[in-house]
């Protein structure tokens, strides 16, 4: 079996690569192929071995980069940097000169769902880039777990997301979930909510048919989307729903959600974050102006806070056109 760290120290003993850190089941690395492979955070995953996901095996070696969506196999990704330093020399060439024991017997992808089943589920090439586990007794959502629902379906489309957000975020879909007090399934969006060190905590579900949402009893609720802010972020747009925030996002918009209208320890992770400017962009509805002031009271002694003065009466972010959200205005 290849031993792929042994193949990406190499790699990077020869200056072709930049690596980070294991996290799971991935090597986190430097993406070469964008920024002139200048990226100041790794945004690319190197997988250490194979990997069953969405009816597909993912071969170890599989690279994937979440910003510009470089995916390829490791021979192919080594030709790739070969040729970025004008070295004549494919990457299966490369192994074998380099790797002692190479056998020419790199892995596939293979389908592991019958065809029609394969086609109707829109592959996600999603890759997870989790960090360390913490030390201590807190609990996260394995990977395992998180990898049972990496599945896109055309509801997440409907609702304006984009493959890039979806897999920034790993976005999923559980079919087979059964709501407490229910008996009958209530397929669902998924949304890991992690913490700021990128730890999944738990998932916030989303029924498709009707507005029906659940978080596990007893959580204190964190603000969503605090892992994925870039770093010195100044200005962040704050919403109720993830929905919300990642429709802010696809708008090229860094924004985070409350899962609601905001709790105490929320507040505090928002004025730990170190923005000089929040925009509230809450619903147009009695709960959703209450929460305005709420925040606007809370947050103004760390940061200047607006908020969106003209979203329309029943809409809310998600409802909105580009050209709809680009036409807000703040007070």
């Amino acid at each position: 079996m290849l031993d792929i760290i042994s193949v990406l120290d190499k790699l990077e003993s020869m200056k072709l690569i930049r690596t980070s850190r294991k996290v799971g089941n991935y090597m986190q690395i430097y993406c070469p192929f964008h920024s002139d492979g200048k990226e100041r955070k790794p945004s690319c995953g190197v997988l250490i071995s194979d990997e069953y996901r969405n009816g597909h095996r993912y071969p170890a070696g599989f690279c994937h980069c979440f910003a510009c969506q470089y995916a390829h196999t490791l021979d192919e990704m080594i030709s790739d940097l070969l040729k970025l330093h004008n070295i004549s020399k494919s990457g299966l060439d490369w192994l074998k000169e380099n790797i002692p024991g190479f056998d020419d017997d790199l892995a596939s992808f293979d389908f592991l769902l019958d065809g029609d089943t394969v086609t109707s589920l829109v592959n996600q090439y999603a890759i997870d880039y989790l960090k360390i586990h913490s030390k201590t007794e807190q609990t996260y959502v394995s990977e395992e777990e998180l990898s049972k629902y990496r599945y896109t379906v055309p509801y997440m489309y409907d609702r304006k997301l984009t493959d890039a957000i979806i897999e920034k975020f790993d976005i999923g879909y559980d079919g087979n979930w059964i709501a407490p007090g229910r008996k009958k399934p209530t397929p669902c969006i998924t949304f890991p909510v992690r913490d700021k060190s990128g730890h999944t905590l738990f998932f916030c579900r989303r029924s498709i048919a009707g507005k029906f949402f659940n978080y596990p009893t007893g959580v204190t609720k964190p603000v969503y989307g605090l892992y994925e802010l870039p770093a010195n972020c100044k200005s962040v747009i704050v919403c109720e729903s993830c929905f919300n925030a990642l429709t802010c996002w696809v708008y090229e918009k860094p924004a985070v959600a409350l899962l609601g209208t905001g709790n105490s320890y929320q507040i505090q992770q928002l004025k730990e974050l170190g923005v000089n400017e929040f925009v509230l962009a809450f619903d147009p509805d009695e709960a959703g102006r209450k929460a305005t002031e709420k925040l606007k009271r809370a947050l103004h002694s760390v940061a200047i806070v607006w908020s969106y003065a003209n979203i329309p009466a029943g809409k809310d972010i998600n409802d909105l056109t580009k050209d709809e959200f680009d036409n807000l205005y703040v007070e």
